[in-house]
């Protein structure tokens, strides 16, 4: 799997290799064994990081596809960013100098490096850390065995977060449910109680309106055609009480949004309702990546039952013009999603509800998370996550359409002629 880092960074200035390890923590927000972090930089500025899983072996056949991802991921993001700048790339792994006999997966990083060089992008570092020791293949001069993890704990840069208090936990650790404050649990089960589970509307087998039309409703470009819609909205125009659902789930997505206000009981209920429920499902989703308010407003535009009854997935060996789902719906607009400064404040909402709600109650929101977390690029936790919630409730429609979902990477460099072609 892998991941790219949400959080904006401090800025922090690295002299020397040394300094680079001790940032990377801060940089990805995580730390990582096994893995191979990529360093996206605009400028001499470091962007946003990338987490590749080793493989298993130095084998050429086990990294010939990685080694194709990492060159096609450093040319996307230029590509996307008007230049392409050469990456920094950290290999941290369990495996020890000494079991290595040197640097270990040196064949590895000298592969990586012709690649590169071949493209054009010559690494602007590439170095090791494990649990004996660290080096930069670049640095001719570097000890086989090593040099010492000391002088990344020595660093300025570790030094000033030892100094902050700034820990950062291992990437297994995140999107853990905390326990609750007991007082705060207790109100959010009293909110529940009084906030009844959603019976309207409804699920259905088959998505309303047309269902030979392939797209969803979503930015302009990734709607279904609208000419049904709207003759519908047209020739049967709707009360203000056929959007009262919508609106109602808007005002939930905003008060999830919003940062300076503490989401209070009765809204957290009402966030777990909502998520119980595939159709609120999606307009959360809807209003995550636009905004709250912009299901009603299309539901104006189309006609509010082309939201009701969406069908959570459709048979993977469908034919791509079978009609449309949520699951289609989220893979076709969540690629162009790009506002990732609200994907933290996010994470950290839904996982301390998560801790208020009840086990029986958390597929939903669970699933909902694990959505959250895969948008920001952080897919191991995403997985995690959706079996988490399958193991509460095997059967979960949605929690099993966001584990297929977050199977696969948000993020998918481009073909090389395709990349070329563009």
């Amino acid at each position: 799997m892998n991941e790219a880092s949400a959080d904006p960074p401090q800025v922090l200035r690295c002299r020397s290799t040394s300094d680079f390890l001790a940032a990377l923590p801060r940089i990805t927000g995580f730390t990582a064994r096994d893995s191979i972090i990529l360093v996206f930089f605009s400028g001499k500025r470091a962007g946003h990081a990338m987490r590749i899983d080793l493989p298993e072996s130095e084998h050429p056949r086990e990294s010939v596809g990685l080694l194709e991802f990492v060159c096609e991921a450093v040319l996307d993001f230029g590509s996307s960013h008007g230049a392409v700048s050469a990456p920094a790339i950290a290999i941290c792994t369990e495996q020890t100098f000494a079991e290595a006999d040197g640097p270990p997966w040196r064949r590895l990083a000298r592969r990586l490096e012709r690649r590169l060089r071949r493209e054009g992008v010559a690494p602007r570092e590439l170095c090791c850390v494990a649990p004996d020791g660290w080096i930069s293949y670049l640095d001719p001069s570097a000890p086989t065995a090593g040099r010492p993890l000391s002088e990344i704990d020595e660093s300025p840069i570790a030094l000033e977060a030892r100094l902050e208090g700034v820990s950062t936990p291992d990437i297994a650790d995140l999107g853990a449910i905390p326990d609750p404050d007991p007082a705060r649990r207790g109100a959010v089960a009293g909110a529940l109680a009084e906030q009844a589970p959603f019976d309207f509307p409804g699920p259905g087998s088959a998505p309303p309106g047309d269902s030979g039309l392939g797209k969803p409703p979503g930015a302009a470009s990734a709607r279904r055609d609208s000419a049904g819609p709207r003759a519908e909205h047209a020739v049967h125009p709707r009360s203000a009480g056929a959007y009262a659902w919508m609106v109602d789930t808007a005002e939930v997505v905003r008060a999830l949004r919003d940062e300076d206000r503490a989401l209070e009981p009765s809204m957290a209920a009402r966030l777990i309702r909502c998520a119980e429920h595939s159709d609120r499902w999606l307009l959360l989703a809807m209003g995550v990546l636009t905004r709250p308010e912009f299901p009603v407003e299309l539901a104006h535009e189309m006609g509010p039952a082309q939201f009701a009854g969406v069908p959570v997935d459709v048979d993977p060996d469908a034919p791509a013009r079978a009609g449309w789902s949520i699951r289609r719906i989220l893979a076709s607009i969540c690629p162009e999603f790009t506002d990732l400064d609200r994907i933290p404040h996010l994470r950290r909402r839904l996982t301390a509800t998560l801790g208020e709600t009840p086990r029986e109650l958390r597929p939903g929101l669970l699933a909902f998370s694990a959505w959250v977390w895969w948008l920001g690029g952080t897919q191991s936790v995403a997985h995690r996550q959706a079996l988490e919630a399958l193991e509460i409730d095997p059967d979960n429609e949605v929690a099993l359409m966001v584990e297929r979902l977050v199977s696969h990477s948000l993020y998918a460099p481009r073909a090389r002629h395709e990349a070329s072609a563009a």
